[in-house]
């Protein structure tokens, strides 16, 4: 329904985006269908995105936990999580503890045992959690909590405005948490102690913030509208704003650059220092083109000259990452849930609606 209604939208805000500096060339003919090289059985019916943990890969669903070498077969871990709710969060590392988490319950286990170390319950919900180091940052509520990961020992709590819920991931950078509470505001805390730094309310201007990612001393936030913020992460000072025409439902941000979609058919590569555009390249223009994109819903992953983008017509289209021309397209062979892990050696993993895991490999032409 939200991606109909966005598709309306669009169509209406096509002319205005024509109107700017632009790469039109649009993807072409799909080079072939992705081969699946491997798959797994990983006991779940519906997988949340993985995560990974060096060249492995992290898996949850509704019912198991656990971790596939892509080179091996045989799964080497896998547990049930007996969460009081599915896994629908990315499954995160910092080395010896993997966290995996639902909306009612989340727990951390060390790789190879069978048994959870630590359970947390909600009180009221629990959102996207944050892994950084030895400390998991997650709300639950209008509250954020800060955890010790190795034996979930609840080293501080925040309370934020009340009948709010922190759903979206809070960020770490240096000695600074960052999260908004779905509210307008943007707080920044001390991830020592919880005490805060500053506090911005903005609802008039961006309703709420969903995803968070610094990048150098600027935070790129991700508004509910239609806007990209690069904000002052020392004051909370808002330093520019991008317009996308449309909502923006995830940003990627690699090496001082943010890469985003907008349902007005086009992805962006945004200068994080200064907010300006670097590139954009048409993706729909909504006129029944033979090669337009699908919608995407997956988030825009990259490697070190190449962005991905999954669309819903299940078809990886790849940019150059540099200035956004395309390079490849790519069929894959069944429907698979909107996400994508990138591996090395040109290697893709993709899970299926089946809970089925599958490795793919990019054919030398697509990565030269």
């Amino acid at each position: 329904m939200r991606a109909a209604l966005a598709g309306g939208l669009s169509s209406l805000l096509a002319p205005l985006a024509s109107a700017l500096p632009t790469n039109n060339a649009a993807s072409g003919p799909l080079s072939e269908t992705l081969a699946v090289r491997r798959r797994w059985k990983t006991g779940n019916l519906r997988l949340a995105p993985t995560g990974r943990l060096e060249n492995q890969v992290l898996f949850a669903g509704e019912q198991r936990l656990g971790l596939i070498d892509p080179a091996q077969t045989a799964i080497p871990w896998s547990v049930p999580h007996q969460l009081a709710s599915p896994a629908i969060f990315r499954p995160r590392s910092n080395g010896p503890i993997v966290v995996c988490g639902g909306l009612a319950e989340i727990a951390g286990w060390r790789i190879g045992e069978a048994q959870a170390r630590w359970r947390y319950r909600a009180h009221d919900q629990i959102g996207t959690p944050c892994l950084a180091q030895d400390r998991l940052y997650f709300g639950d509520g209008h509250e954020l909590l800060a955890v010790d990961s190795e034996n979930g020992t609840i080293l501080w709590r925040f309370a934020a405005v009340a009948d709010t819920r922190i759903s979206y991931a809070p960020v770490v950078t240096g000695d600074v948490v960052l999260f908004g509470p779905g509210d307008g505001r943007l707080i920044a805390l001390s991830a020592i102690d919880g005490k805060p730094r500053w506090i911005v309310d903005r609802m008039a201007d961006w309703q709420y913030l969903r995803q968070l990612h610094p990048s150098g001393d600027t935070l790129l936030a991700g508004s509910y509208k239609e806007k990209l913020y690069g904000i002052e992460i020392a004051s909370g000072h808002q330093t520019w704003e991008f317009s996308a025409g449309n909502f923006i439902n995830s940003h990627h941000v690699a090496n001082g650059v943010a890469y985003l979609w907008s349902p007005t058919g086009w992805v962006y590569a945004i200068d994080a220092a200064s907010g300006r555009q670097r590139w954009r390249q048409r993706t729909n223009d909504y006129r029944g083109g033979r090669y337009n994109w699908g919608a995407l819903l997956a988030e825009l992953i990259s490697d070190e000259t190449r962005l991905y983008a999954l669309d819903l017509n299940h078809v990886l289209h790849i940019l150059a990452l540099d200035d956004g021309r395309p390079l490849a397209d790519f069929q894959l062979p069944e429907r698979v849930r909107p996400f994508v892990q990138l591996l090395d050696d040109a290697r893709l993993m993709f899970a299926n609606e089946a809970g089925e895991l599958l490795l793919a490999e990019l054919p030398d032409q697509a990565i030269r």
